[in-house]
């Protein structure tokens, strides 16, 4: 039982069964018809038929369900620019749909517990729950306690075995705005990990955001002496730097091995 269940239980509420009114044949916002082949995994593909050339998208067949009915509408929308006349601004909107489309998809997946399509370049799908960590509890104790909860940012378990926790700046599927994503590295989500290490971790990666890269001349300066001077008044440092450096790359071996 949900805690919503528990909730309406104690009031005495009965719960209304919803009906799905969301189709899955065409695009609430335009008309657009929706077609889905098993065959399709990490492809869509896009012809013009009837007098007026409407547009059918063909989906793979898992996208036909509720939870991708907002990638579908991008999907709408990418069909209607992939007709138009291939300018440079809309070869650019093109890409634009195209990555949030995947990006929504891999959320999707992600969210239902299925393995994403995980393409490099598009925003990452957020998984904050690890098998012993939460990152948002994490993150949240790390943004309250050095950063006065300023940080607007989101986190994830890295979706693949490395040794690189990291930031970066990607732009959200659904509003389109550019946010900060840290990914931290699958390697502390371990039995093994003690919370000041993982604290620490997030700890660096939110320092990314604060004290971004300087550039002078050639040079692109990620870790300067501002950087480092605040890396260090972290309070468990030393502890958590003896960690990533002894015990981090013995579960990044492990990890590989047991996949």
């Amino acid at each position: 039982m949900g805690l919503f269940d528990f909730q309406l239980d104690l009031f005495r509420i009965k719960k209304e069964v919803s009906v799905s009114t969301i189709s899955s044949e065409f695009s609430s916002k335009s008309l657009v018809a929706f077609r889905y082949n098993p065959r399709l995994k990490k492809s869509m593909r896009c012809s013009y038929k009837g007098i007026f050339g409407r547009p059918e998208v063909t989906l793979p067949s898992y996208m036909k369900t509720d939870d991708f009915v907002f990638a579908r509408e991008l999907a709408a929308q990418w069909a209607f620019c992939a007709h138009k006349r291939k300018t440079a601004k809309n070869k650019a909107e093109i890409k634009n749909l195209l990555d949030r489309f995947w990006a929504a998809v891999d959320q999707v997946l992600a969210d239902k517990g299925e393995k994403t399509l995980d393409a490099r370049g598009r925003f990452p799908p957020i998984r904050s729950k690890g098998k012993h960590y939460d990152l948002d509890q994490v993150l949240a104790a790390v943004n309250e306690t050095y950063f006065a909860g300023e940080l607007d940012c989101r986190i994830t378990w890295s979706s693949r075995w490395g040794g690189l926790s990291f930031h970066s700046i990607r732009k959200d599927p659904i509003t389109g705005e550019s946010v900060h994503v840290i990914s931290i590295s699958k390697g502390y989500d371990a039995s093994n990990c003690p919370l000041y290490a993982i604290a620490g971790v997030v700890y660096h990666e939110c320092l990314h955001i604060k004290i971004p890269v300087v550039i002078k001349g050639n040079r692109r300066i990620v870790h300067g002496r501002d950087f480092k001077r605040c890396e260090r008044k972290y309070i468990y440092y030393e502890e958590w730097m003896n960690w990533h450096k002894t015990v981090l790359p013995k579960n990044l071996r492990a990890g590989r091995h047991e996949k």
